[in-house]
């Protein structure tokens, strides 16, 4: 008999964070990361044991940005592996950890012209689809 074990797909949490203006927010992630090593992304990472996909990218926003989330809205799965939030209702001013390099709000028109980490682009499109 062969046992094949099967894992969830689903490994992180990401959030579309949008400013007043319209602005997404990008971090570029530092170039010893071992998921897309010095590309642009949005705040998000890893669901902890016993911690839902909101409470897991409420904890990255907080960790990565120092934002405060205060409303997120669920977009779904992206390409099976990313549980993918939007908020434009935050508070705070964006001070990024050691896991990134830069950040900055782009304006959405902007995003193809930067180095995208997987997902990114499809996780823009699902929220366009809501909240454009």
């Amino acid at each position: 008999m062969i046992k094949i074990n099967i894992k969830p797909t689903i490994k992180g949490a990401a959030v579309l964070v949008r400013n007043a203006c319209g602005d997404v927010l990008l971090l570029k992630r530092a170039p010893e990361s071992r998921f897309a090593p010095n590309q642009w992304g949005y705040p998000g990472g890893k669901i902890e044991k016993g911690e839902t996909a909101e409470e897991a990218v409420i904890r990255e926003t907080q960790e990565e940005t120092q934002l405060q989330l205060h409303t997120i809205t669920p977009l779904g799965v992206i390409n099976g592996v990313v549980e993918a939030f939007y908020s434009n209702d935050f508070s705070g001013n964006v001070e990024i950890d050691f896991e990134h390099t830069d950040w900055k709000w782009v304006p959405p028109a902007d995003l193809i012209t930067y180095d995208l980490a997987p997902s990114a682009l499809d996780i823009y499109e699902e929220a366009r689809k809501v909240h454009e």
